[in-house]
């Protein structure tokens, strides 16, 4: 969660900097302790820049583009280190960028350039000779592991800094990466030890960034163990010092939390003031946690108020966000299998042209020998093709194994929301050639948000395991089963009118009724809200068809939930004959 502050490495802030160099140097060791100072110190040292030297230029341009991340202009501050990671000639410099591009990509979800940069970080931190950047690598890697979801990885590389001979800002900065890591785990905490002396390392050294990341995580386990009123009295009491660092993921993070719980605490009026600040930050990526956070706190205060139509428009919003951020998950999950295999081909590949020059320095000891000596060449060769031959296989299974994982949601195994999508529109569009009806279904469960929170993640996976189960047993061979991302399923049904999809749909209502929660340890009932569509309504297109379906379940909800819609368009308006009017008389 918290990026930028990662890479706040050691640097001396001098009271009385003289030289550009150690204006430089003042203005790096602030720019997350003050963050309106360092901005007033990058502007002074722009106007200054006529007597910088080339090198000193460069410092400048990545201090700049730390200050465009904070602001939010991460678009601008990727570019720019990026081209300095390649124009920079003091190595430093390009280690220090390439850490950089590896945070900036890790919160614009650019999963494989940001693997990439921290790879080749990690690569250029044997040549550093500074001892205050020795552990920058590991601080970042610590942060940008965390984000990736890689805890055990996040883990590791925060020990690396906590347990060796770090300053106190990059100790403060991993320890928070460890509270985060250990947090996300769901191991076990120590809230003095772990937690608590944490905030007071980072306060002590001015890093209110990472210190209210802390509190944010400590929240988050304080709410989960039933105790919201206290999360909000320290999110309240941090939020002004949050708003002071004018760092928006920091500040929306603040504000989503306390909207979830004031509205779970049953503060309708604050919980829609905190998501509303939420929803207004400009730039805000839509797979934003704390975005889809907003918007499902605004859906629900809607219904509270009884404003359906504000209701339906904060649920699509809701809904569209949380199906970016699904597959936004399942993208990272893919990317980093993907950087493993590479790397793992990477060293494969290291190994078979060790094996080349040790076979080609035999061959040629082999000349200098009997015939003998030659048939053990041959022989060798051989071993040299078989192994060629073995990790080509290994390549290929691997391969196997990563489409799969691309395919198939690894919760429920349906396929996922992008490979039902590619395989229902095969089958519209064979089906549109003959004039073949289809149906498609689309159910949603009611109340999950309910069962996670008051069951817990593991009997909501449960739950969705269930409804993969029973969906299945109704699917004939033909149909297509997928899962579209949270609680939302959809059926392609091949060769089905609208009469037969109904039927299939109420005996997926029903079924998904009967699911006893008890065996999860949730004693919470299990309904969905479906809507069904038909080619004879809604054409062959793909997105037509769920956008119908989409708007039917939508219907169900408004109609109380657990039933069965079908997609009727809208009428069509009546239309006047041509000049006639009602005379007035």
């Amino acid at each position: 969660m918290f990026l930028l502050a990662a890479l706040a490495l050691l640097a001396p802030a001098y009271a009385c900097a003289a030289t550009y160099s150690e204006r430089l140097q003042a203005a790096d060791g602030i720019k997350t302790k003050n963050t309106a100072r360092f901005a007033q110190l990058l502007a002074t040292l722009e106007a200054d820049k006529a007597e910088a030297t080339a090198v000193e230029l460069q410092y400048l341009r990545l201090l700049q583009d730390y200050r465009k991340a904070i602001r939010g202009d991460y678009g601008a501050a990727l570019g720019d280190s990026v081209a300095l990671f390649d124009q920079a000639s003091d190595p430093e410099l390009r280690f220090r960028a390439a850490l950089l591009v590896a945070n900036i990509s890790a919160i614009t979800r650019d999963f494989s350039l940001g693997l990439r940069y921290l790879e080749r970080a990690l690569s250029l931190q044997g040549s550093i000779g500074t001892p205050e950047l020795k552990y920058a690598a590991p601080v970042v890697a610590s942060t940008v592991y965390n984000e990736f979801g890689q805890f055990e990885l996040a883990k590791h590389y925060a020990r690396i800094v906590t347990e060796g001979a770090a300053g106190p800002r990059e100790r403060c900065i991993a320890r928070q990466n460890l509270v985060e890591a250990v947090y996300r785990m769901g191991a076990a905490i120590d809230e003095s030890a772990d937690v608590e002396s944490a905030i007071t390392d980072c306060l002590r050294e001015n890093e209110t960034i990472p210190a209210n990341f802390i509190r944010s995580t400590l929240a988050k386990r304080w709410a989960a163990n039933g105790k919201r009123a206290q999360a909000v009295g320290l999110l309240e009491g941090s939020l002004a010092e949050v708003e002071a660092t004018h760092y928006t993921r920091l500040i929306g993070e603040f504000h989503s939390l306390l909207a979830r719980y004031k509205l779970d605490l049953g503060d309708v009026a604050g919980a829609a003031s905190h998501a509303a600040h939420v929803a207004r930050i400009e730039g805000q990526d839509p797979r934003w946690t704390a975005n889809v956070t907003a918007h499902y706190v605004l859906y629900e205060v809607a219904m509270k108020r009884g404003d359906l139509r504000t209701a339906l428009e904060e649920y699509r919003l809701f809904a569209e966000a949380d199906k970016a951020r699904l597959d936004d998950i399942k993208a990272r999950e893919y990317a980093f299998q993907l950087s493993r295999h590479e790397l793992n081909q990477k060293n494969q590949s290291i190994a078979l042209l060790t094996s080349k020059n040790r076979l080609l320095s035999l061959q040629q000891e082999v000349d200098r020998r009997t015939k003998w000596n030659f048939s053990l060449a041959i022989a060798l060769l051989l071993v040299l093709v078989a192994s060629f031959g073995y990790w080509g296989w290994r390549a290929r299974r691997m391969h196997g194994s990563l489409r799969q994982l691309a395919e198939t949601d690894g919760l429920t195994g349906l396929a996922n929301r992008r490979h039902f999508r590619e395989r229902s529109e095969a089958v519209l569009a064979a089906c549109a050639e003959r004039r073949r009806p289809v149906s498609v279904l689309l159910l949603d469960l009611d109340h999950f948000k309910q069962i996670n929170d008051q069951c817990g993640h593991s009997a909501g996976d449960w739950v969705l395991r269930e409804v993969a189960r029973v969906g299945r047993l109704h699917c004939r061979e033909q149909d297509l089963f997928g899962r579209l991302g949270g609680e939302e399923f959809a059926m392609t049904l091949v060769d089905c009118d609208a009469e037969a999809a109904m039927r299939i749909a109420e005996v997926c209502r029903r079924s998904i009724a009967s699911i006893d929660a008890g065996g999860a340890g949730c004693g919470l009932p299990v309904t969905a809200s479906l809507g069904v569509v038909t080619t004879t309504a809604g054409g062959y297109d793909y997105e037509a068809l769920i956008a119908h379906a989409d708007v039917a379940m939508y219907r169900s909800k408004l109609a109380g939930r657990n039933r069965v819609t079908r997609y009727a368009p809208p009428p069509v308006p009546e239309r006047r004959p041509a000049g006639s009017m009602s005379k007035q008389y």
